[in-house]
């Protein structure tokens, strides 16, 4: 049983949730041989290292080590438990599940289902009296009926308690409220949006984490948007707003534009430009960046035209040329921001100012007149500090040289202002603990031998967890031959199910990728056990040295007498053991 989920509908969930359509609604992949790679959604990376392995039902990356079936990804990217992750995969496959009692959820779920259910609420309530002058104001902004269902748009009614009482109808706390953002506390439980246009801001699953809320025209309120707190579910420098509607669309066009405000991105939306996303609440993040790559190569930030948005676009720009894609910079005329430049001139001329889009250095190139060397001494102050924000967050040398060339050449710059820029960062030391040490790598050769031949698990009946240095390695082993000995399946893919940690679903991912391809399997795995055994000596050789170097400080002559004639009995089979393991390294295993 997983969770309240009968056993047939849980293998019939696994078995219809194609793990390439799973992956691929959050990964741009691409085919490699037979398997597919694309930019890990785990980790930030400019070189695809993720894989995914139809064949055998399971991803990998090569750069963090995640590895899992479907079923584990949506766990890990969506947050979820396993059953809620069977939930939402048997949505997504359109399979009813027959559960005959009502299921606790977990914690992450509970949070998801009152963002629902506030989604509902304040859908309702535009619908309603009260919300007759919200749906004015979306007119007067040309926002169709089909838009406002498309993206959800809704309405907190004015009052202290509307959602709370709303929420507590249908069995949810306050408490929980509280913890996704829509209510706070002083003396007792209130709404925290009131009187406000809502936008719910979705996840890549569609699933809603958060709102923003606009004040009303003619309100006293000073802030114009409020947008949710952080939350365990909702980390606004994570997320897009409209990725969720967006990304098969960025896919095929190959770009985003990216946009500022949530109406931006609605009024683009609603004339057919698809291909867009906004950073709404938050300036452009380097995780951002990477989600964006995941999805295209080019990118064009079409902010507004002011200096706040120029200099937006500057720092943006290095954190994107920090990733895979190629970041261009659209210029709008003076007064107009995305949302107010198409209503009035129409899709098509956003379009063209979208195809004349320029590189960064180009674009600051308009904006010198002359020399730099001419230029004011705050004009070249704030040109300096402008390209530091494009160079700080740059990782790679070559992309770096490649820009301090073109800011050389386009600008004129002299090396003594070049190095004042290079000066304003700091480039991270690579992390060099990656890789696998020699010790445990026949280990996992070892383990996938078995993986891809389990009648071979017959002849390792005396194979002790003793042998491997790796207690995961001996763990995944003692696991797969027990298995083997109920009868019971050895596909990997099922496997992943039965690791209780990320960690071994690590180890198992990493094993998975290990391709054998030699066809004398008996005497491949004889030269496996002789390995394995002859590092087991040469591990206990070493203990045997520090123990009789403490035997021989405490004097203990019949313990320095027991260990001496173990240690040279295994010191009479070291030249045999030497010749044999020089043979085997010979031969090759793949």
């Amino acid at each position: 049983m997983a969770g309240y989920i009968p056993d047939d509908i849980v293998e019939r969930i696994k078995s219809e949730s194609d793990i390439v359509t799973v992956i691929s609604a959050f990964v741009n992949l691409k085919k490699s041989g037979k398997d597919y790679k694309g930019l890990c959604p785990f980790h930030q990376e400019k070189t695809p290292s993720f894989f995914v392995i139809p064949g055998k039902g399971f991803y990998h990356c090569f750069g963090c080590g995640a590895g899992g079936n479907a079923v584990n990804f949506i766990m890990a990217h969506e947050r979820l438990d396993y059953p809620d992750a069977l939930r939402y995969l048997a949505n997504k496959a359109g399979i009813t599940i027959p559960e005959t009692k009502s299921a606790p959820r977990s914690d992450i779920e509970a949070l998801y289902e009152a963002l629902a259910l506030a989604g509902a609420f304040f859908a309702s309530s535009l619908k309603g009296e009260s919300g007759s002058r919200i749906l004015e104001y979306l007119k007067s902004r040309d926002i169709t009926s089909k838009t406002i269902g498309e993206f959800g748009i809704g309405y907190a009614p004015s009052g202290w308690d509307n959602l709370i009482r709303f929420t507590s109808s249908k069995g949810l706390s306050p408490a929980t409220l509280e913890k996704v953002g829509l209510a706070a506390k002083k003396d007792n439980y209130y709404d925290r949006f009131r009187n406000r246009l809502m936008i719910p801001i979705r996840a890549l699953s569609g699933r809603i984490v958060g709102f923003g809320g606009r004040v009303l025209p003619g309100s006293d309120d000073a802030a114009k948007y409020i947008n949710s707190p952080e939350t365990e579910i909702y980390k606004k420098g994570k997320l897009l707003f409209g990725l969720d509607l967006g990304r098969d669309e960025i896919r095929a066009k190959n770009e985003a534009i990216v946009v500022e405000g949530y109406f931006d991105l609605i009024s683009l939306y609603q004339r057919g430009i698809k291909n867009v996303v906004a950073v709404s609440g938050t300036g452009f993040t380097t995780d951002q960046a990477a989600l964006l790559a995941r999805f295209c190569e080019r990118v064009v930030l079409l902010y507004d035209s002011d200096s706040a948005g120029i200099k937006a676009a500057y720092r943006a720009c290095g954190m994107l040329y920090n990733t895979a894609v190629r970041p261009q910079v659209a210029l709008l005329p003076k007064g107009y921001d995305p949302d107010k430049f198409v209503r009035e001139m129409g899709p098509d001329r956003l379009l063209q100012t979208v195809e004349a889009s320029m590189d960064i250095i180009d674009l600051v190139d308009t904006f010198v007149k002359g020399d730099f060397s001419s230029q004011p001494l705050s004009i070249q102050s704030r040109l300096i500090n402008a390209l530091t924000d494009i160079v700080k967050p740059i990782e790679n040398r070559a992309t770096r040289k490649v820009l301090l060339d073109k800011m050389h050449e386009r600008l004129h710059l002299d090396i003594r202002t070049i190095n004042r820029i290079t000066e304003e960062y700091r480039v991270p030391r690579p992390d060099d603990s990656a890789g696998i040490e020699g010790k445990i790598k026949p280990e996992k050769e070892f383990i996938s031998l078995l993986l891809a031949h389990p009648e071979l698990i017959n002849k390792c009946g005396e194979v002790s967890s003793k042998l491997f240095v790796s207690e995961n390695n001996a763990r995944i082993f003692g696991l797969i031959r027990e298995l083997y000995v109920k009868g019971d399946g050895l596909r990997i893919a099922d496997l992943f199910d039965r690791m209780e940690s990320d960690e071994l679903r690590r180890v198992l991912s990493e094993i998975g990728t290990i391709e054998i391809k030699r066809i004398d399997i008996h005497n491949l795995l004889s030269e496996f056990l002789d390995e394995l055994e002859m590092l087991a000596q040469d591990r206990r050789r070493e203990e045997l040295k520090n123990l009789l170097d403490d035997a021989v400080k405490r004097s203990d002559e019949d313990k320095i007498k027991e260990l001496t004639i173990e240690f040279e009995n295994l010191q009479s089979r070291g030249a045999w053991n030497t010749a044999k393991r020089s043979r085997t390294k010979g031969a090759g295993r793949n």
